[in-house]
């Protein structure tokens, strides 16, 4: 470790409630030579509550690259540094990892300050397990890669745990009925928020709640989805590729992968290995 360079704070804020912040947050905050924070009028309102006078600096997605020397020289200068986001923790969906990175390969101090996470959160209150679950961040918007991720998304065997904006939200829960009517979903609105809120059931109900709510798709939403439940099956015998084979050929994917898990009993994530295999 470089003894001589400032150590990086990566430090969580609320995502919500300002009182949701530990006493040792607001200490090093108080306390480092800087802050980079992703929107500095958004920190500034956290400051001004808890009477933090450290100055600030921006650091978001577009200034990054920009940014980043001086914040390494900074603290190779032997100043302590304080990275922050809009809520929650830094680097998770947020600016920073690159940060990190370099601060990582020039052998500087990183100390994480852990605190609210919008993700565990969703978790703590949506009914489905904790021990095992993914958070994939936001889905990609169209196309070719956004099928593939709908479609692994519904044959992962972990809770999932996404990020959407409210524009794309009720597509996103469409979709996710095309491919399943039963499966189950917790949407969080608004998580520690005045307005926040919960759905959850069947897909179908929890869009047709939405589209009643007052609020409608107004906010920032975190999305879980339920485990596949695995099956025994595991492979397919030859001449049920063969079969596989001929049900691709007449079918959307989606269609495909759903209508071959039901005849031969094998799980649709299962299925879709194959399905690459027979592209490659």
């Amino acid at each position: 470790m470089n003894s001589k360079a400032g150590t990086l704070f990566i430090v969580a804020t609320p995502i919500g409630n300002l009182g949701d912040i530990s006493s040792r947050a607001l200490e090093i905050l108080s306390e480092v030579k800087l802050c980079a924070a992703e929107d500095t009028r958004k920190t500034k309102i956290l400051f001004d509550k808890y009477g933090i006078k450290t100055k600030l600096t921006s650091y978001h997605k577009f200034s990054e690259r920009q940014k980043l020397d001086t914040l390494l020289n900074f603290l190779l200068e032997g100043n302590n540094v304080a990275l922050v986001s809009d809520a929650g923790t830094p680097v998770v969906s947020d600016p920073g990892l690159l940060l990190v990175q370099e601060a990582i390969n020039l052998d500087i101090n990183i100390s994480p300050l852990p605190g609210a996470s919008s993700v565990i959160a969703a978790l703590s209150v949506s009914g489905f397990p904790g021990d095992q679950f993914s958070f994939l961040g936001f889905p990609p918007r169209k196309g070719k890669e956004r099928v593939n991720f709908m479609n692994s998304l519904m044959v992962n065997e972990s809770t999932s745990i996404i990020f959407e904006s409210g524009p794309r939200l009720k597509r996103f829960l469409e979709q996710i009925l095309e491919i399943d009517k039963n499966k189950n979903v917790c949407v969080s609105r608004e998580v520690t928020k005045l307005y926040e809120t919960f759905y959850r059931g069947k897909v179908s109900d929890v869009i047709s709640e939405i589209e009643n709510a007052q609020f409608g798709t107004k906010g920032e939403f975190v999305v879980l989805i339920e485990a596949s439940i695995p099956l025994k099956k595991e492979v397919l015998s030859e001449e049920e590729k063969r079969i596989f084979r001929l049900i691709l050929e007449n079918l959307p994917n989606n269609d495909a992968l759903v209508l071959a898990s039901k005849i031969f009993n094998i799980n649709k994530n299962k299925l879709y290995g194959i399905l690459l295999e027979e592209k490659t």
